[in-house]
């Protein structure tokens, strides 16, 4: 039969002939007159070394009158008297063809993947019956030669998932299998024939007996790690609750917990209210780890701690070339980025009025409009806000709108201060010492038995803030051994201390409450005294710093100017 008259020529072909090029013998698309012509004609052509060396080489043979011609790609073989000629279509992929021809140490190398001591594979076909595994797999099974044949893999192997990966044809890479109590990294592949998944291979890497133990040692150790990990995470995820975030177990504590839990299930603005440093951004930090939208980002603002020109670029954000100097490619304001989440405005009574008004459109209609854009786009979040100022006062005053007010407060809660909950410090002291000795990696000393009697008599205008300042600077200065009350009056001069001034710990809120409170009237001219000089010293000691030396104190700029401007008696 004809090239040109053959349809479908074959893809693969083959020809014996002699030496002077007379064909002997013609199979597959070598049946072609001119495609056989141009194969001996080729091969006649070749180089003796090329021949011997297994090159490919091409074979044109001519077409139709059209004048397309066909491709083949070949690979001649010689001895004394004959010559081999193999062909294949050079549009057809055939990598293995290309391989076995001009590799003449091909068969070696197969073998070498097949019996590979250290990485040895494992064949099934698409109903996950064994057609081949390696000699070292069958050694490592306690298969004897050929037994595995024709057995499911399940039933030869332990774990196996080579028959789903053949039904699937979704291949797994990079898997650990226990088989017999070693753990291996396995890959498993799925093969496909044309467009149909015919089987699948197992790769297991097997080592030398030293490097197979210390793999095994890795192996162990990742996984004692992410052991570690996963206890580790469901320790954030408790210390996550409104009951494990905020210390203290006084009634007015668990009342605002339980406040925090009814909150937080429903979609509702809260303002926060309570003095400075009582712990009103971990109250919003514990609504919003209890809400809904628990996975969605918390982004927090401090409206004090900007200037007004740049609190609206960073609530609102700005478009593309807005400002000199300012990102080329805009900046995306607080607004967009608590998107589907919590946005956390903490001293929001500190907003200028010319922002408030922004902000409350934004808070009734949900559309954000960056600085010098010219669109809006609608954002979705839930907005917690807080505050130690007096809102009334504020907005009797006219620096507060009243409308913006009702829109924050939508719930509002209110934070104790310190001197309302005493019998929390006991508690307070030993969650502060544990949590600084474990930052810092340092053992965690004894508390002395007469520390939390003392603590609770004295003055916390700075609140929870201040006292974790104080028992954190305490631990610097202690012997490692016995937190006393000696590490807190060691700026006193020759200061000693007597006993406690109010409270015992242990007693009721009630009792202690009562009892604080007339301490206080007693001494309330001395304690003015002692904060005023104290608010003194520490602007001296800052070089008139205001604001380090309210955080110094572990009060706000706001109560630090409250104290200067106070008359003592």
């Amino acid at each position: 039969m004809s090239f040109e008259e053959t349809p479908q020529t074959p893809a693969l072909g083959a020809l014996v002939c002699d030496k002077s090029g007379r064909v002997l013998a013609a199979f597959g698309a070598a049946s072609d007159d001119k495609v056989c012509a141009a194969a001996v004609a080729a091969c006649q052509a070749l180089p003796e070394k090329h021949a011997m060396e297994g090159r490919v080489f091409q074979v044109a043979v001519p077409g139709s009158a059209d004048g397309q011609e066909q491709q083949f790609i070949g690979l001649c073989v010689r001895d004394d008297a004959h010559q081999l000629v193999l062909l294949r279509d050079s549009t057809v992929e055939l990598p293995l063809f290309d391989f076995i021809g001009t590799v003449p140490f091909a068969s070696a190398i197969l073998n070498y993947f097949i019996t590979n001591p250290y990485q040895a594979i494992t064949v099934a076909d698409k109903e996950g019956k064994i057609r081949f595994i390696s000699p070292v797999h069958e050694r490592f099974l306690g298969l004897k030669r050929g037994q595995g044949y024709g057995m499911a893999a399940t039933k030869a192997i332990p774990n196996s998932r080579l028959g789903i990966v053949a039904a699937t044809g979704k291949a797994e890479i990079g898997q650990l299998q226990d088989m017999h109590g070693v753990t291996r990294v396995v890959n498993r592949i799925p093969i496909t024939q044309g467009r149909e998944v015919v089987g699948a291979i197992g790769q297991i890497l097997f080592k030398g007996p030293e490097a197979l133990t210390q793999m095994q040692q890795r192996l162990s150790q990742v996984q004692e790690k992410m052991e570690q990990y996963r206890r580790e995470l469901e320790e954030l995820r408790a210390k996550a609750s409104p009951a494990a975030m905020l210390i203290g177990s006084s009634a007015r504590m668990q009342r605002l917990k339980r406040e925090i839990e009814t909150v937080a299930r429903l979609d509702v603005p809260v303002l926060i209210l309570g003095e400075s440093g009582t712990g009103k951004e971990l109250v919003a930090h514990a609504i919003h780890a209890a809400a809904h939208n628990a996975g969605k980002p918390l982004v927090s603002l401090n409206l004090a701690a900007l200037p007004s020109t740049l609190l609206e670029s960073e609530l609102f954000g700005y478009a593309p070339g807005t400002f000199t100097g300012g990102r080329r490619e805009g900046q995306v304001g607080k607004l967009e980025q608590a998107e589907g989440g919590t946005l956390f405005l903490d001293e929001v009574a500190d907003i200028p009025m010319e922002v408030q008004v922004k902000l409350l459109r934004v808070l009734e209609d949900h559309m954000v409009e960056r600085l010098g854009g010219r669109t809006s786009r609608r954002v979705d979040f839930r907005i917690i806000s807080a505050t130690h100022h007096n809102f009334q006062a504020l907005i009797e005053a006219g620096r507060f709108r009243l409308d913006l007010y009702y829109r924050l407060s939508g719930v509002v809660l209110r934070v104790p201060a310190l001197e309302q909950r005493f019998e929390d410090i006991p508690e307070l002291l030993i969650h502060f010492v544990r949590g600084f000795c474990e930052r810092n990696r340092i053992p965690t000393p004894a508390i002395a038995p007469d520390l939390a009697r003392y603590l609770a008599g004295r003055p916390w205008p700075g609140n929870v803030r201040q006292l974790r300042q104080k028992v954190e600077e305490a631990l610097v200065f202690c012997d490692g051994r016995v937190l006393r009350v000696k590490d807190f009056t060691r700026e006193d001069a020759g200061a000693e201390y007597d006993g406690p001034v109010s409270v015992a710990a242990g007693v009721s809120g009630e009792v202690q409450q009562a009892t604080v409170s007339a301490a206080n009237e007693d001494t309330s001219t001395t304690l003015l005294d002692v904060e005023r000089r104290a608010v003194l010293e520490a602007i001296a000691k800052h070089g008139g710093n205001k604001k380090h030396a309210a955080e110094s104190l572990g009060i706000s700029r706001s109560y630090l100017y409250k104290i200067l401007n106070r008359k003592t008696g």
